[in-house]
């Protein structure tokens, strides 16, 4: 009864007042039928329930009463699976009642009725308690390692079999030195503290070290904390120096060279850690960066090392480094069409003719509708491709996929507010589309205006050129009178909020951003205080209130980087004073290569989809010639932008000062 309420009451905070206003006879009926449940009416649920019998949302009904029973009739729970087979609730439902089983002391029944299908991590430990009790003792424990050896909690459920399991023979010292290990991966710290507790001898003392160098990998500046006698210490010195890679990779050098020759590390590990290491002085665009990437042995160049000595070379304007290494990247077999723009440029910079195979992909990529595509485009003096085929589904598969079970009741559950329950029953249904359905579903979601969802299953299906789907302009006339108001392209808004939120209202990341432009609250805090408005954490879920702060907050970083959209934009994602130190360490540098040399892989890829998203959007809204670049932007130097050519002629002894 308690979690009927709880669950109830919970769906009803999700609905907007404003709906509730809207709702038609058959949609108030069902939402009295869950208050008259939620209150212990059952007679009036059932009456109400009856009344609906023909309703799409009438299998919520049949599902609120199993659970409201706790799921004591069985013939009611068999006959609703066989009823709605493979649909979202009766898979629901069957993982309910089976983990009713258990709290009910019904261990046979759940070994009877258990179903592999059903993955989750609770019941399979149930599962696995219930086998045990049954006799199967060997089997269970055998089973339990899967689920004790992960770099994550396990639910309440398994502490039963792990007590058991811990004490058996079962279990391998190996098995927690493992698991150390995974949670550290995960940064589970207090996870490893714990499964350490199960270590002895040299794997206990080698895992305290592992996890005091993942809180503080300053200690490994000690040998003596580290000593060689332990053959476990070189997986703490390993795992320390690739936490201190992140933020200072010339610590982590000096660390590695420190503990190097002290243990027998295996060629793989060797190859592994200096990787790791150089390719964070890359980032940094250390002086010996490219030197010591280029000691890695030959089957150790991978992609991701050409790549950043590619960037390395663009940063020191370093035009035949940056074709060999193009060059010996495409041997690899595993180069993005993206370098054959630096390809071709790398030898307009020397004043050399591109060979005919540089020009051939240099041209090929310039129809391509992306930000290299439209660069080449730009630096051809062609219009940018702007390619939009619709996708290709018939009436009759639209019609299919728009009636599917799931479909019908998602899109009557967003009318009356339970968006929960709405992505839930999407999801389902996304997961047994083929590219067909699922571009017939992004169909279906776009009309619906339900944009994020949209977005998603049209990228699943693999169809890139619906530029309708794939780029809605929602809150037009919102965008419109906020870039109005702070003197902002409009399309440069909606690019922002496309790659932020894809225009989910309600979207919240992991780190705390909110809603449509994915604000931080301090920093809403902030701009609100600025432009002179009450600033609500809980507002910031509200579109026009969401728009209204993060195009201030964008015009803040605008004005202040010299109103160029690549500096303000990488400002808007990783922060201005991370910009300011990278215009820093950059001088003179054209401002397609400062992008291509933005230390953070997040930021760059962040940079270059805002700009390319700007330009579709510059032809959506009805601009005739699209640009990836305004003028004044071609070059960024110190806090002024000057042309290419004033930047090119710029002797090596001024571009040191500058840099000075």
């Amino acid at each position: 009864m308690l979690l009927i309420r709880t669950l109830v009451a919970a769906i009803i905070i999700l609905l907007p007042t404003h709906v509730l206003a809207k709702l038609n006879h058959n949609q108030q009926t069902y939402i009295d039928a869950l208050d008259a449940l939620k209150d212990g009416q059952v007679e009036v649920f059932n009456k109400l329930s009856h009344s609906l019998s023909n309703y799409v949302l009438s299998p919520y009904l049949e599902y609120e009463r199993i659970r409201h029973n706790d799921y004591q009739d069985i013939e009611a729970i068999q006959a609703f699976i066989k009823k709605y087979p493979d649909q979202s609730l009766s898979h629901r439902l069957r993982v309910e009642w089976l983990l009713s089983f258990p709290r009910k002391g019904k261990w046979q029944a759940l070994i009877d009725n258990y179903d592999e299908t059903l993955y989750s991590r609770e019941l399979r430990c149930y599962y696995l308690r219930a086998q045990y009790k049954s006799g199967n003792k060997t089997w269970a424990l055998e089973s339990t390692k899967d689920m004790w050896v992960t770099g994550r909690s396990a639910p309440k459920s398994c502490d039963p079999i792990f007590k058991v399991w811990l004490k058996s023979s079962h279990f391998k010292a190996d098995y927690a030195y493992e698991r150390v290990q995974l949670a550290l991966k995960k940064r589970k710290t207090s996870l490893a503290s714990y499964s350490s507790n199960f270590l002895k001898g040299d794997q206990k003392k080698a895992a305290a070290m592992m996890i005091w160098a993942h809180k503080n990998p300053a200690i490994l500046s000690s040998t003596k904390r580290f000593p060689t006698a332990n053959p476990y210490m070189k997986d703490a010195i390993i795992h320390g120096i690739k936490r201190r890679v992140r933020k200072k990779p010339d610590a982590a050098l000096a660390y590695w060279k420190k503990h190097r020759n002290r243990f027998n590390f295996s060629p793989a590990q060797v190859h592994q850690v200096e990787q790791r290491i150089y390719l964070g002085l890359a980032r940094q665009y250390d002086k010996n960066a490219s030197r010591l990437l280029s000691s890695l042995r030959d089957e150790y160049n991978s992609a991701e090392v050409l790549e950043w000595q590619i960037r390395v070379s663009l940063r020191n304007r370093d035009w035949p480094s940056v074709i060999r290494w193009i060059e010996e990247l495409s041997q690899t077999g595993d180069m993005d069409s993206d370098w054959h723009y630096w390809h071709y440029k790398a030898h307009l910079k020397q004043n050399q003719e591109p060979p005919q195979i540089v020009k051939q992909n240099f041209l090929r990529l310039s129809k391509e509708r992306s930000y290299y595509g439209f660069l080449a485009s730009e630096l051809l003096g062609q219009s940018l491709t702007l390619t939009n085929i619709p996708v290709p589904i018939t009436q009759d598969t639209h019609l299919r996929v728009q009636n599917l079970p799931e479909i019908s009741r998602a899109r009557e559950l967003i009318a009356i507010g339970h968006t929960q329950r709405a992505r839930k029953e999407w999801q389902f249904a996304v997961n047994k589309l083929d590219q067909q359905g699922l571009m017939a579903l992004a169909r279906v979601a776009n009309d619906w205006g339900w944009h994020n969802r949209a977005i998603r299953a049209v990228i699943e299906a693999n169809h890139w050129n619906d530029l309708s789907i794939r780029f809605p302009t929602p809150y037009e006339n919102t965008f419109g009178k906020a870039a109005n108001k702070v003197k902002l392209p409009s399309s440069w808004l909606f690019a922002v909020a496309r790659q932020e939120s894809a225009f989910q209202e309600k979207a919240k990341s992991h780190a705390g951003a909110r809603g449509l432009m994915q604000l931080m609250p301090a920093t809403a805090k902030q701009t609100a205080k600025k432009i002179g408005i009450s600033s609500k954490g809980s507002s910031l879920y509200d579109p026009a209130y969401n728009i209204k702060l993060g195009s201030s907050y964008l015009s803040m970083m605008h004005s202040r980087f010299n109103k160029n959209r690549a500096l303000a934009t990488a400002a808007y994602n990783a922060g201005p004073h991370r910009v300011d130190r990278w215009i820093k360490s950059a001088i003179a540098l054209p401002i397609d290569a400062w992008i291509e040399t933005i230390p953070y892989d997040e930021t760059r890829r962040y940079v270059k989809n805002v700009l390319a998203f700007d330009a579709i959007y510059q032809y959506k809204l009805g601009e005739k010639k699209p640009k990836l670049f305004y003028n004044h932007e071609k070059i960024y130097l110190g806090k002024h932008i000057k042309s290419e050519n004033e930047a090119n002629n710029l002797s090596k002894t001024e571009i040191a000062s500058i840099s000075h």
